[in-house]
């Protein structure tokens, strides 16, 4: 059985992050890909690169609505190896750090908090502040 990773793209500057690690996991077949992407995330695609959102798409193996808080990936039950949120926006990694799982990006990373299992973000919108920091810290005490 393959083993499953969830992989977040969210409204932050880097998109290309995001869509770079896909190709590299489309090409690893004992990986399954489980995307979810946000609404800013779909349009920062548009923006930042030649891709299209079903371009994108189209590189993982199961592709999730944002809205749809009640898909596999938000239950514990649902195993995986992890999530990697590139790039992780702001408003996500404080949605993520305060436990505000309003959409499935957010919920699926807090699943993955709350199973034990490894969360990696790689923030977009450089420099940081220090609230921004303050969420980093506040995301790893979880």
């Amino acid at each position: 059985m393959a083993k499953r990773l969830i992989v977040g793209i969210s409204g932050a500057s880097g998109v290309i992050y995001g869509i770079r690690l896909l190709e590299a996991l489309a090409r690893d077949p004992e990986i399954e890909t489980h995307l979810v992407m946000t609404g800013v995330g779909r349009a920062t695609i548009l923006e930042e690169t030649d891709y299209t959102v079903r371009q994108v798409e189209a590189l993982a193996d199961v592709v999730y609505s944002p809205g749809n808080v009640g898909a596999a990936i938000a239950s514990g039950s649902f195993e995986t190896i992890g999530m990697i949120v590139a790039p992780c926006s702001i408003k996500s990694l404080s949605a993520i750090a305060y436990s505000h799982t309003d959409d499935l990006l957010s919920r699926a990373a807090d699943v993955q908090l709350k199973e034990g299992r490894p969360l990696w973000r790689r923030w977009g919108g450089r420099p940081l502040t220090g609230g921004n920091s303050g969420l980093s810290r506040k995301h790893r005490e979880k």
